[in-house]
């Protein structure tokens, strides 16, 4: 595809905000930008957000992409492995579904999954979980860590959870000895003429002047709509959830490998568990609930006597575009949706990638901005996906959580053809080809909610019996005979970086 490239070398960049997109962004520059001139300015009086502490694969392929190993970093946040997510009680029934990393290792047992939801939205009785047929929902049901102690024939895809402050810290010093210069200050005013920044100030009156800039502070956008005045595209009107409350907990023993998202009365709250702790949040809707009934319910819920609440208001929405001029925004700076899927860091390293190909001259900022704003629809979109299909009515909540979700056409559409029985695999090849969700999440979603027209009879095969134990039986093997322990795999990590030191 042609692409118009910069008309101007870029030799200076500075960020602004060192919260974990800011680093990441650093860290990422410092390993493949090695000849350019990075900045980082950040603000002691502004504090980071950093209550999200849930990864996906993307952060296993960016960390590779540092030239870092595991033990490198993972004793260092306290991070553990993640397997996927548990959605519990998203029915009112307190029934659970996974929602598993999919991977390669996948590519058979998956498809008899596949087989069985079709024929249960074509009129089967039979109900099949997601979680029999993926190796990482295996790993999770036997709190197992996906690292292979043995090597596999195809690789293995899974996320992390980790103490967001811890890993920033880690990336700021990963940068810094590599050469990015950090300036801890706040800046007082900005210099812009058009669609051009020019400097940043200090409040000490010292000046910062760069060829291009990156906009990593957070829901303030002091950059992109503050001073440029990009637009803010709301999605308020069908994201209900624009709250949250955060409390840490005790350490979970045995300590699981997946996060759990648990339906609540005006949201869902998050189970995520650390080496050290367990971090617990309820993101709702303030129109529902206050922020002090939020808190209680989330102390009832969790069984949280002790600890600090962190309560939060989020900002959700994009802006319009990613790029203005030369300005680049990452982070909530450029994005947020609710952490439902954890997709954030994966919109942060995603805009990093670009990033890199606009400073080589790859590609130019109106495919990027377009290329940003898919990926965030189609993640608002699928997040949508789990109040649409949702059968709780039990409070005013859930009923206007739904109306908004399904006032989303292209979401009605899909759905309406999940429903209709017919192919659905062809009708997402053809309008969901470059959606960031591929077939076996939304088959996990859609079947795992158990969405379907309990009217419509149509033919159906189901998976054979035989089949069923046989891919069952497969992956309970590769499970017992490459996996260990999920805190035995964590402790090899520790011994393994203390031996290093």
């Amino acid at each position: 595809m042609k692409t118009h490239l910069p008309m101007k070398t870029i030799q200076s960049l500075t960020i602004l905000g060192g919260g974990t997109a800011g680093w990441m962004c650093a860290a990422y520059l410092a390993k493949h930008q090695p000849n350019l001139s990075v900045t980082v300015i950040e603000s002691s009086s502004i504090g980071r957000i950093g209550v999200g502490e849930g990864s996906t694969p993307h952060l296993q392929l960016f960390m590779q992409s540092l030239g870092v190993k595991e033990r490198d970093w993972m004793p260092a946040c306290q991070a553990s492995y993640k397997t996927g997510i548990y959605f519990d009680n998203w029915n009112g029934d307190n029934g659970s579904y996974f929602h598993p990393f999919f991977s390669e290792m996948d590519a058979k047992t998956a498809e008899v999954y596949f087989v069985n939801a079709n024929a249960r939205r074509r009129g089967s009785e039979y109900i099949d979980k997601p979680e029999h047929y993926f190796l990482a929902a295996v790993l999770a049901d036997k709190q197992q860590a996906p690292q292979p102690q043995r090597p596999l024939p195809r690789a293995l895809e899974y996320g992390y959870h980790f103490d967001a402050q811890k890993l920033a810290d880690w990336l700021r010093a990963y940068s810094l000895a590599r050469g990015v210069k950090h300036i801890q200050s706040t800046v007082s005013s900005v210099q812009h003429h058009a669609k051009e920044i020019i400097a940043l100030t200090l409040e000490s009156g010292e000046q910062v002047k760069s060829d291009f800039y990156v906009d990593a502070s957070g829901f303030n956008a002091l950059l992109i709509e503050k001073t440029l005045e990009v637009p803010f595209i709301s999605f308020a009107d069908q994201l209900l959830n624009d709250s949250a409350v955060a409390i840490a907990g005790a350490k979970i023993n045995p300590l699981p490998s997946s996060t759990s998202a648990i339906a609540m009365p005006c949201g869902w709250r998050w189970q995520i568990p650390l080496q050290g702790r367990t971090g617990h949040g309820y993101v709702y809707s303030s129109a529902h609930t206050t922020p002090e009934e939020a808190e209680a319910q989330l102390r009832q819920a969790a069984q949280l006597d002790k600890g600090q609440a962190k309560h939060l208001t989020m900002k959700v929405g994009m802006m319009a575009r990613s790029i203005e001029g030369n300005v680049f925004a990452i982070g909530l700076a450029q994005s947020f949706i609710e952490p439902l899927e954890a997709t954030a860091l994966m919109v942060t390293g995603y805009s990093i990638e670009l990033l890199n190909r606009l400073l080589s001259q790859q590609l130019e900022a109106q495919t990027i901005n377009q290329q940003l704003s898919e990926l965030v629809l189609g993640i608002k979109e699928y997040v949508l996906a789990h109040y649409a299909t949702s059968k709780r009515a039990d409070s005013p909540y859930w009923q206007d959580a739904k109306i908004a979700a399904l006032s989303l056409n292209e979401l009605d559409e899909l759905l309406t053809h999940w429903r209709s029985g017919g192919d659905f695999d062809a009708w997402l090849n053809q309008h969901r080809m470059h959606s960031p969700y591929i077939r076996p999440s939304w088959y996990c979603l859609l079947g795992g909610m158990d969405h379907r027209d309990s009217t419509c009879q149509m033919p159906f095969d189901q998976a054979p019996q035989h089949i069923e134990q046989a891919a069952k039986a497969y992956l309970t093997k590769l499970s017992d005979e490459h996996f260990t322990a999920h805190t035995t795999a964590l402790e090899q990590l520790q011994r393994a970086q203390a031996f290093r030191a």
